[in-house]
C-alpha cells in the first residue's frame, strides 16, 4: 500500500526571492526516492511568526491531518512549521497522537523511524528542560526583586483619605456597591480593602 504524504512550503513573503518553487521541487524530489504518493501541497506565503489561524494553509493542513486524509506531514525545514520550539514541539505532539509522521528533511527529522521517534521524545524533553529554567529563572528574579525591598503586584488606587471614607462609609451601613459608586473606586478594591481590615 503506497503512503499517502502531504507537502507543506511556507515562505514568509511572495517576492522573486522568496516563492516556495525552491522547497516544492526538493520535496517532491523526496518523495519520488521514496516512492511516496503526493495527495496535497499546503503552500503559505506569510510569516511564521503569525498564528496558525493566520496561515491558511498551515490551519488547513492540520484540519485535514486531524481527518486523517494523509499518513505523513513532509516539510523541508523545521522552521517551516512553528515560530517557536514549543509550537513545533505541540504540533509534532498533535500529529503523533493522531498518528501521522512528520518529515523535515533538510534537518534528516522523520518521527515515522525509530531514529526519529526517539528525536522526538529528546526534543520533548529538552523543551520540558528549557519551560522548567524559565520559572526558575524567574522564581529567582522575584525573590531577588522582594529581598531588595520592592513590593511585588499592582499599586493599590486607594490613599489614605479614601481608605477613611470607605471604613466611615461602611460604619453607615453602606453596601460595598454604593461605597464603590460614592468615591469613584471599582468594586474589587473596596472589597479587598475591607476583607483586609
Amino acid at each position: 500500500m503506497t503512503t499517502k504524504v502531504a507537502l507543506y512550503c511556507r515562505v514568509s513573503t511572495s517576492t522573486k526571492d522568496q516563492t516556495t518553487e525552491n522547497q516544492l521541487r526538493e520535496l517532491t524530489a523526496y518523495c519520488d526516492r521514496m516512492g511516496y504518493e503526493v495527495v496535497k501541497i499546503y503552500e503559505d506565503e506569510v510569516s511564521g511568526a503569525k498564528t496558525r489561524e493566520k496561515r491558511p494553509a498551515y490551519n488547513q493542513l492540520c484540519k485535514d491531518a486531524f481527518l486523517k486524509k494523509f499518513d505523513i506531514i513532509i516539510g523541508w525545514d523545521v522552521s517551516r512549521f512553528g515560530r517557536s520550539l514549543k509550537e513545533f514541539v505541540s504540533f509534532l505532539s498533535e500529529m503523533d497522537e493522531k498518528g501521522i509522521g512528520v518529515v523535515a528533511v533538510k534537518n534528516g527529522l522523520d518521527t515515522v523511524s525509530s531514529s526519529g521517534r526517539m528525536m522526538l521524545k529528546l526534543i520533548g524533553v529538552l523543551e520540558e528542560w528549557n519551560r522548567e529554567m524559565l520559572i526558575e529563572r524567574v522564581n529567582a528574579g522575584l525573590a531577588r526583586t522582594v529581598a531588595n525591598g520592592t513590593k511585588l503586584g499592582r499599586k493599590s488606587v486607594l490613599t489614605p483619605s479614601s481608605k477613611r471614607e470607605i471604613t466611615t462609609l461602611r460604619d453607615n451601613g453602606l453596601s460595598i456597591r454604593k461605597i464603590s459608586d460614592e468615591i469613584g473606586i471599582n468594586r474589587g478594591a473596596v472589597q479587598r480593602f475591607l476583607k483586609a481590615a
